[in-house]
């Protein structure tokens, strides 16, 4: 029996070390809450030998004016038999410490089932939940940050899953900042829009680079957006897992850029194209056809006795006549020909891929679309125009120069011979030529 008893104690003494050593405020109450057992955190937390606590309850050591849920939790386990988990806030009434518990606590039963006392585990969280709260801030301040930046920002993982996306960048994809997390960009918009969006994340997922450049993105409305993007790769010991994005909305600069181009290349009262824009492009086309052994017709002319409707009618009227020659003129062209205005009432059109024949065509077609044209002076009397033009055939030889040098040639010849009509070096009569075509 001596025996028997010894190894009792040997093991409630071991249990005891156990109790004290398990990192954890470990306790039991009967069925009044008063303690009838503590380890030796408890009792160092209460300031209290284990002979003092027991018979004792927690209002005797605890504020519970601001720490009532131990007795709310305690009341749940001992008088209606509930396992307790949950966050508890203790106040030390001889201190005034607050310090945040995990309690877990479970009613014991007697033999009969009846509710005998109570036991709880304690675990303190204070600091965990102070790191968490400041975290938590940290994050806010950042969200706030990110928020107010005039910039999409964003991360993505290997698979390009969404792994934060500011505000503006989750309202992009008709998402909110929790519902775009963990999806791709295929879920949200046409795989077309997503296939160009992931040309630069494969770059710097590929690559493990640093990725810069010029992104588009239709968006609900229908409207190309343009950014401005860097990315930016996360690396780990095992490889590229992720990488940071912020793209800064550029349509209104790439708008202005094209409108600045636009206003280059076109000229302002008709929308054909500028004297320098022409120039250009038929010196790009004039080596196209050498290249391919092919023919193009520079075709130069003006407005006759232009100087009579100005000075006659106005510079209104003379602007009017200036349109409606080229809507006239417009008719005869093909998509493939460049029509320009050089100045003043003075235009060229270079039409590609054409012979002699299909160059007077063209001209003569425009010539009688001009002489159809209705211009009206300001009492809406009838204003009559013509035009002359003059025609050069390009070869392997001349220079674009040449050939506007020949056709200004022929177009002074034209005026030189009645105006209103066709003509091209070497040809007597334009009929001749077009009663064959």
């Amino acid at each position: 029996m001596e025996s028997s008893h010894a190894e009792l104690m040997a093991q409630v003494s071991q249990l005891q070390t156990l109790l004290n050593h398990v990192g954890a405020y470990v306790y039991a109450k009967d069925t009044q809450a008063r303690y009838t057992y503590a380890n030796q955190m408890v009792c160092e937390l209460l300031g209290q030998p284990l002979q003092a606590l027991l018979g004792a309850t927690s209002a005797q050591f605890f504020d519970y004016a601001a720490s009532d849920q131990i007795q709310t939790n305690d009341h749940r386990v001992l008088q209606q038999g509930q396992r307790v988990e949950m966050e508890e806030t203790n106040v030390v009434a001889s201190s005034g410490e607050a310090r945040i518990y995990w309690s877990v606590k479970i009613p014991i039963f007697s033999a009969a089932g009846a509710i005998i006392g109570m036991c709880g585990v304690s675990t303190d969280i204070t600091e965990r939940r102070r790191l968490e709260l400041q975290l938590q801030r940290q994050k806010q301040l950042l969200d706030t940050v990110l928020n107010s930046l005039d910039a999409l920002v964003y991360m993505k993982d290997q698979q390009r899953r969404y792994l934060y996306a500011n505000v503006h960048a989750a309202s992009l994809f008709g998402q909110t900042q929790a519902g775009i997390v963990g999806k791709a960009d295929a879920e949200m918009i046409a795989q077309k829009e997503a296939d160009r969006f992931g040309i630069m994340d494969q770059q710097v997922l590929g690559q493990g680079q640093k990725s810069i450049g010029e992104e588009t993105f239709v968006d609900a409305h229908g409207v190309n957006r343009h950014y401005w993007s860097v990315k930016v790769p996360i690396a780990s010991a095992s490889g590229i897992d992720a990488y940071v994005g912020m793209s800064t909305d550029i349509t209104e600069v790439v708008q202005l850029k094209e409108k600045f181009r636009d206003l280059a290349n076109t000229d302002a009262l008709t929308g054909i194209l500028s004297r320098r824009c022409l120039l250009e492009r038929a010196e790009t086309e004039l080596k196209r056809a050498r290249r391919h052994g092919t023919h193009l017709a520079i075709i130069a002319f003006d407005i006759d006795r232009f100087k009579q409707v100005n000075d006659g009618c106005g510079h209104a009227v003379g602007d009017q006549a200036i349109v409606a020659v080229v809507e006239a003129c417009k008719q005869s062209l093909r998509e493939t020909d460049l029509f320009g205005r050089i100045g003043g009432d003075e235009f060229v059109v270079v039409a590609v891929d054409t012979d002699l024949m299909g160059a007077v065509a063209v001209a003569e077609r425009m010539r009688e679309g001009v002489c159809g044209a209705e211009i009206r002076a300001g009492k809406g009397q009838l204003v009559p125009i013509s035009s002359s033009f003059g025609l050069a055939m390009s070869d392997q030889e001349a220079s674009l120069d040449d050939l506007l040098s020949r056709a200004d040639g022929m177009l002074y010849e034209a005026k030189q011979c009645g105006r209103n009509q066709v003509r091209h070096p070497g040809l007597e009569d334009p009929e001749d030529l077009l009663q064959n075509y």
